[in-house]
């Protein structure tokens, strides 16, 4: 049946009216969003972290674009055209999970977190060589696409990243490599399968809730997010200083606050352990400052 644009949506008017009010059992989400992101303002320490981070990172972008890029002289690496986007893509994936987390919907941005870490951990691997930017993407300079052949490369460079990076040729400590396999089942328990949102319908599931749909604040499922959002921002902010072209350094003032926040990411990941005893602490704080071992004087390496 042909529908006008206008007929199309009076139809969809008036099937969604609830008490009058056109659309508004959908306010309801709408309101329990706006009561979430009024209780996440008790987090006035992980706020002000996040937000010294966004701004951070827009400074860096504004002083490439306007103080380092007119300065560059010789043709920049092919490799670096292709870190910086990858580098942004990041910093707005981090930026879209907080928003989801922050309306109400923690393992909703949590799972998004778990892409954002993988390609994070395989930049920081290409940026040291331990693979290339284009074994990444399952490319071979020169050879026909292929499809097949790109998966298999792709697969092949993940595993091989991964064993350098967090397993068994890491050289990370058997402790910190136990505690992030650890992490890492709880990203896959909720990635594939929604298992950690599921068991907050249990009381449902035995007759004695109603079903929850509705944004609520729940502090545990909250934190969850929250210390792995502090996680993989602070791979950001470690990658952040391979944006500096060779040769052309940004000021000493982006130094300074580059140290200031790295200080600071540490100081709140490394709580975890000499605040609440968990041990997962001391390993993101031993795989960050082992295996993004940038600093502010750090520029692009290939």
């Amino acid at each position: 049946m042909a529908l006008s644009p206008e007929e199309f949506v009076k139809r969809l008017d008036a099937i969604s009216k609830s008490d009058g009010v056109p659309y508004g059992r959908a306010h309801l989400l709408f309101d329990e969003e706006q009561k979430h992101q009024q209780a996440i303002l008790q987090y006035k320490s992980y706020l002000a972290l996040s937000d010294a981070f966004k701004c951070f990172f827009l400074e860096t972008v504004e002083l490439i674009n306007t103080v380092c890029r007119p300065k560059v002289t010789a043709p920049l690496s092919e490799f670096y055209a292709i870190f910086v986007p990858r580098l942004a893509h990041s910093f707005q994936s981090l930026c879209g999970a907080e928003r989801v987390a922050i309306c109400g919907y923690p393992y909703h941005a949590y799972t998004l977190l778990r892409n954002t870490f993988d390609n994070l951990v395989l930049t920081s691997a290409a940026l040291q060589k331990v693979t290339n930017f284009y074994s990444i993407e399952g490319v071979t300079p020169g050879m026909p696409l292929d499809i097949v052949a790109m998966k298999k490369l792709r697969k092949g460079t993940e595993f091989k990243v991964r064993r350098k990076m967090t397993g068994s040729e890491s050289g990370l400590t058997q402790e910190t490599r136990d505690e992030l396999s650890k992490w890492d089942d709880l990203f896959d328990f909720e990635v594939h399968g929604a298992r950690l949102s599921l068991a907050g319908a249990q009381g449902w599931m035995k007759g004695l809730e109603p079903l929850p749909v509705l944004p609520r604040f729940e502090e545990m499922q909250f934190a969850m997010f929250l210390n792995r959002y502090c996680e993989v921002s602070w791979m950001v902010h470690r990658l952040t200083p391979a944006i500096q072209p060779p040769g052309v350094p940004l000021p000493e003032a982006w130094m300074k606050k580059w140290r200031v926040l790295d200080d600071s990411f540490e100081i709140t990941v490394h709580s975890l352990t000499q605040q609440l005893g968990k041990k997962i602490g001391a390993a993101i704080v031993e795989l960050v400052k082992t295996k993004f071992p940038f600093n502010e004087q750090s520029a692009f390496p290939l």
